[in-house]
């Protein structure tokens, strides 16, 4: 297993995309043993599907807009290209083990057809963002076997270890497609979802390169070449939340990695190079978003 902790840049996630997809084996699994000054708050996305098991502890998950508690036991799917961060609860170590896969690990290339009917309805729906799967989900127990199985081949590897992950990969699979199943879309559906996705990574783009700058809806409207209401329609469809919404997080998520790179800097400093030129307001949206104030924060790095 390798022991991690989160990157704080996209360029590590998209490196470990290509080096994965490199290596004909897309497949990783990762510990994260974290403390709660210790916090995952960097704010990602990737190509890759990731499953998340809490060994012990609690995390507080927030995927897209929406924030829950996974605790002690619980297995987290987290679709592909969905933005999210985990941070300990409260004063509760936390261990995590993931498994990342890239989505054409499942089946491989040349199953088109395959793909068609159990891959691209999960992860092309902008609709599907995560799955928390508890023990007392009916197919807990199979969620268990097939990801303890993973985890025991691919830290003993065994002859044919890679061949027997992908049969328990598409066991697992077969699971994730079944919870969603109810709720997947038709295919109208999914080619808009994949109009929004594409056009969500180029406003995301943006953002992560001019967040510290004046930055209006105009602008990120521009970015995708729609109308400023699309692009709050786009960004309410796949992320549910606005862009303006977007950008406060992901400016406030930056100030918590300086406020750990940089902790002589003081609160005005920290707020004025993430974009905003309030200190007041940096103040009451930190706390809107991390629970605590910048300076609680700080005293905890």
């Amino acid at each position: 297993m390798t022991l991690a902790k989160p990157a704080q840049n996209l360029e590590f996630y998209h490196r470990r995309t290509q080096e994965l997809t490199a290596s004909g084996y897309p497949i990783a699994v990762v510990d994260y043993n974290f403390f709660t000054h210790e916090r995952m708050t960097s704010l990602h996305r990737h190509e890759e599907v990731e499953i998340q098991y809490v060994i012990s502890g609690q995390t507080l998950v927030t995927c897209g807009n929406e924030s829950f508690t996974a605790h002690e036991g619980d297995i987290l799917f987290i679709n592909q290209n969905i933005e999210h961060f985990n941070t300990p609860v409260a004063d509760i170590p936390c261990i995590l083990r993931a498994i990342i896969v890239h989505p054409y690990f499942v089946l491989g290339l040349g199953h088109l057809e395959l793909e068609d009917k159990y891959i691209n309805p999960i992860i092309l729906d902008s609709r599907i963002r995560y799955l928390l799967i508890t023990p007392q989900n009916r197919n807990y127990r199979k969620f268990i076997t097939y990801m303890t199985e993973i985890f025991r081949l691919n830290e003993l590897k065994p002859l044919c270890y890679e061949m027997l992950t992908k049969s328990a990969v598409l066991q697992l699979w077969s699971y994730i497609y079944k919870q969603f199943q109810p709720q997947l879309c038709d295919e109208t559906a999914i080619n808009a979802s994949t109009q929004d996705n594409h056009r969500i990574e180029q406003a995301l783009l943006y953002i992560y390169e001019h967040y510290n700058e004046p930055v209006t809806l105009e602008d990120i409207a521009g970015s995708i070449l729609v109308s400023k209401s699309e692009c709050c329609r786009c960004f309410k469809r796949t992320l549910n939340v606005t862009p303006f919404e977007y950008l406060m997080k992901y400016r406030i998520l930056e100030s918590t990695k300086l406020m750990r790179q940089k902790p002589y800097e003081s609160i005005a400093e920290i707020a004025g190079s993430v974009g905003f030129n309030n200190t007041s307001y940096y103040t009451k949206i930190f706390k809107k978003y991390m629970g605590c104030t910048p300076t609680e924060y700080k005293q905890t790095c």
